[in-house]
């Protein structure tokens, strides 16, 4: 591994920025060609890819794993070993491929079994092909290693290639395959073309099969807890959507929907790169003294806290605005769920200090899936009362009332371990 990784200490605020460009290509870019795509393809079409890009989610979890944060953590905190960091790289590719397999297998079971699917399997398989983008994509060894300036660059450009052609092509309702398949070749092609520049760039050297193998299970073991967690989370986040198409119709997904992305958009370009930039270093530091670690950790959560507050009263503000602008007039009965789920974006910062940063920076990981399962259950219930009723509006109340519950749960295993660990040992570990 060339030397210079060895050495380098990049700052969080540049990684904030690095990491906000990456999101943003992933969010900003395809959320500024809505207005076009919406209009050529209307609320109804809209909803239905949607609805589809819903299911596929759910095999892109199983794909991506824990591996986010645990593989993340591991380079991180071996980021002075070379030969670690190799076999952790190939461990985690072999991983991510043998998942990919699984979820060909369980996504070609479902389409034979599910007749909406078999109703539109182009379409699914269209968006399904994402997820060689994320096989390859090594978006965890980047942020471990907090070097984040040259993958953001690339998946900017290719991100902007590959969201203008849909623009360009999709005029009628009839063109909703370019919509749906254009992400996914663009997600595959920065998945090979930045699989290949961190083995280059790095001199990231092919270890044994053995070792790839014993990497590679020890990978699964570890990402376990946080897989299990991020897969209870797709029930309080994706599911809204899933239950919601079950219960209506392609126009009232359509409307929810316009409103979902918007703010799933500014949770990328906020949340997202706040927290994976954060996470290596409370990581570390809680490597190197508990004392240090758990003190970094509160520092930032004040810090934290304060940002998404100013992130959500700005959506809320915005929010007629976004979407005229972003959606148009056949939206606008979306303005009063967009207000309503301006809260999400603060409520989800908060609750990350608690998963992301609390649970599985600080060491408390196999409390996660607990923590995930009952939120998600929840959510789940409060879908099924609330969508048949309420529609849209349901499954905002639920995804809302899901985060407060993950916020109080999580926030209060992390303050009680931490009590427990400090009455325990004298003064905390120094």
């Amino acid at each position: 591994m060339a030397q210079h990784l060895l050495d380098k200490r990049d700052s969080i605020v540049k990684n904030f920025l690095s990491l906000g460009l990456l999101q943003g290509a992933n969010a900003i870019i395809p959320l500024l060609a809505i207005p076009f795509i919406v209009r050529a393809l209307g609320v109804e079409m809209f909803g239905k890819v949607t609805f589809a890009q819903s299911v596929v989610q759910y095999f892109t979890i199983i794909i991506n794993y824990g591996f986010d944060y645990s593989a993340t953590k591991a380079v991180a905190v071996s980021v002075n070993d070379g030969r670690k960091v190799d076999n952790v790289f190939w461990g985690v590719i072999s991983a991510k491929f043998s998942l990919f397999v699984i979820s060909s297998a369980l996504f070609f079971l479902l389409s034979i079994g599910y007749g909406r699917i078999e109703e539109d399997l182009l379409l699914y398989v269209a968006l399904f092909a994402i997820n060689i983008g994320y096989v390859f994509f090594p978006s965890w060894f980047f942020q471990g290693i907090e070097d984040m300036q040259y993958v953001a660059i690339l998946n900017f450009i290719i991100k902007l290639v590959g969201m203008g052609l849909p623009v360009l092509l999709v005029t009628v309702p009839d063109d909703y395959m370019i919509y749906a398949a254009m992400p996914s070749v663009a997600c595959s092609v920065m998945g090979i073309v930045g699989f290949l520049f961190a083995i280059r760039h790095y001199d990231i050297e092919r270890p044994s099969a053995e070792a790839i193998r014993e990497e590679r299970n020890a990978q699964l073991k570890n990402g376990f807890p946080i897989f299990l967690n991020t897969l209870f989370a797709a029930l309080y986040t994706v599911a809204n959507v899933t239950i919601l198409g079950l219960f209506k119709d392609d126009y009232d997904v359509g409307i929810y929907s316009g409103a979902y992305k918007i703010i799933c958009a500014i949770m990328m370009v906020t949340s997202m790169p706040l927290h994976t930039a954060i996470f290596p270093s409370i990581a570390r530091k809680m490597d190197e003294s508990s004392r240090t670690g758990w003190i970094y950790y509160k520092r930032m959560t004040v810090y934290v806290f304060l940002f998404g507050l100013a992130v959500s009263l700005c959506t809320y503000l915005a929010a007629p605005l976004m979407v005229e602008i972003l959606l148009g007039e056949e939206f606008l009965a979306g303005i009063p769920l967009l207000r309503l789920l301006s809260v999400i974006p603060a409520l989800v910062i908060i609750a990350s200090m608690f998963t992301v940063q609390g649970l599985y920076g600080l060491g408390f990981t196999k409390y996660a899936p607990c923590v995930g399962l009952a939120v998600g259950l929840a959510c789940i219930a409060l879908n099924l009362v609330w969508i048949p009723q309420l529609g849209g509006t349901g499954a905002a109340y639920a995804w809302i009332v899901a985060q407060v519950l993950e916020i109080l749960i999580s926030g209060g295993i992390v303050i009680w371990n931490v009590r427990r660990l400090t009455n325990k040992i004298d003064g905390w570990e120094k």
